[in-house]
């Protein structure tokens, strides 16, 4: 006998229903992550010791540069903190871009002193470097669990970070690079567990950088808004923070790089700097970034100075799918002009991007750090597995990598007279 059939019962179609409707109604949706405080001014960096009281920090370690703590920088931090009687502990191993055993070494100064919160202090290096050390050590795990997709850690120890240079945006994302223990390349690492709980931007710590490294720092945050804004993945508000970060930094960093001194133009870069951090934590990067990381660990170039390098040609590479998006970084540029075509206002904003690089003094080939074409197979392949190539608005592919690495090399050189001609 056949069994006999049930009718459902009415609520449980309703229910049915309704779960349906509801897992396709919402349509376009996007998240919006940044530090839970961020105070920005001169002298912000006085207020430290009553914000991380406030956060009932009893034991600090700092993670600074090198140079940093050598040019006394961190003065005005240590006074406050006393004020507010915290104790502190200084690692000051952070030397260029942070390698996985400067991570280590930090972690084991944290274990050591037993501090409940760490404070990044300096350039983006230092930044990365406080970032994981903070991850690490509530996690206790390594550098690959780190950066591994199904990472689900959750850091219980506090995180606040001091920029002195106007470039990387650390202080405001939730990624951290830090070169292999092969120094062969460069681990990225995107959780959210990486960003930071405060940030305090102050333009007085940046008045005395050397020019070179205010040119390839702000040539990083312009490349942050550039790739931010054309993004796969960019969404209504890292837009506007990119595009916003983009005229600014085409107004202030040439004076900040021809004088330094200038605090307004210091405090311009550095909320620019901010704002290509947030818009870029929130949409990703690209094609960029994904070559960079493997060049720069590869020929030791500054990520600010590969980045430069890179940039206008891979603009170009990317403008056959994102013209219009290139024509408004041209208004934000301030080089379109009325009666232009939208392809000649993308043309004029990739031929800006160079002029300004060139401007401000950065070198604009790969040959005069040692590139070999004979490596551009193994960086192309590497830059295609780079988590920041996800969000290129092109697709890529190893060939497209290499034509671009070989066109970063520069033009070829000009041939040599024979001798008695």
């Amino acid at each position: 006998m056949n069994p006999i059939a049930t009718p459902l019962d009415s609520a449980v179609i309703a229910g049915v229903v309704t779960h349906t409707v509801d897992a396709l109604t919402p349509q376009n949706l996007f998240g919006f992550n940044a530090p839970r405080q961020t105070l920005v001014g001169q002298g912000a960096v006085l207020k430290i010791g009553s914000l991380l009281q406030a956060q009932a920090a009893r034991r600090v370690l700092i993670v600074a540069d090198r140079a940093v703590y050598e040019r006394g920088l961190l003065a005005p931090a240590l006074r406050s903190l006393a004020r507010a009687a915290i104790e502190v502990t200084v690692f000051s191993g952070v030397e260029h871009e942070p390698g996985a055993g400067v991570v280590d070494r930090g972690v084991a100064m944290l274990a050591q002193c037993g501090a409940d919160f760490v404070l990044g202090f300096g350039g983006g290096s230092a930044l990365d470097a406080a970032k994981a050390i903070a991850v690490l050590a509530s996690c206790h795990c390594d550098l690959p669990a780190l950066a591994a997709a199904d990472f689900a850690g959750v850091r219980s120890i506090g995180l606040a970070a001091v920029p002195t240079t106007a470039g990387t945006g650390s202080e405001v994302t939730d990624i951290s690079v830090i070169i292999s223990a092969d120094g062969r390349h460069k681990v990225v690492a995107k959780q959210a567990a990486l960003m930071p709980d405060l940030a305090v931007i102050d333009p007085s710590l940046m008045r005395e950088l050397p020019a070179s490294i205010t040119a390839a720092t702000g040539i990083d945050a312009l490349t942050h808004a550039i790739e931010a804004y054309v993004a796969s993945s960019a969404n209504p508000l890292s837009r506007a923070l990119a595009i916003s970060a983009i005229q600014t930094i085409a107004r202030a960093l040439p004076v900040a790089v021809g004088n330094g001194g200038k605090t307004e133009a210091r405090l311009c870069m550095a909320l620019a700097a901010y704002k290509a951090g947030l818009a870029f934590s929130n949409s990703g990067l690209g094609l960029v970034h994904a070559i960079s990381h493997q060049v720069g660990a590869r020929y030791d170039i500054a990520h600010g100075v590969a980045n430069g390098i890179l940039l206008p040609h891979v603009m170009a590479f990317n403008a056959l799918v994102c013209r219009s998006e290139y024509a408004a970084i041209a208004a934000a540029l301030g080089v379109s002009r009325e009666g232009m075509s939208e392809r000649q206002q993308c043309d004029a904003g990739i031929a800006a991007v160079a002029r300004l690089l060139a401007d401000i003094g950065l070198p604009d080939n790969l040959a005069r750090f040692g590139g070999r074409a004979a490596d551009f197979t193994e960086l192309a392949a590497a830059a295609l597995e780079d988590i920041c190539i996800k969000a290129n608005p092109r697709c890529v592919t190893e060939a497209d990598v290499i034509q671009l690495l070989q066109q970063a090399m520069g033009p070829p050189a000009a041939p040599r007279a024979a001798a008695g001609c």
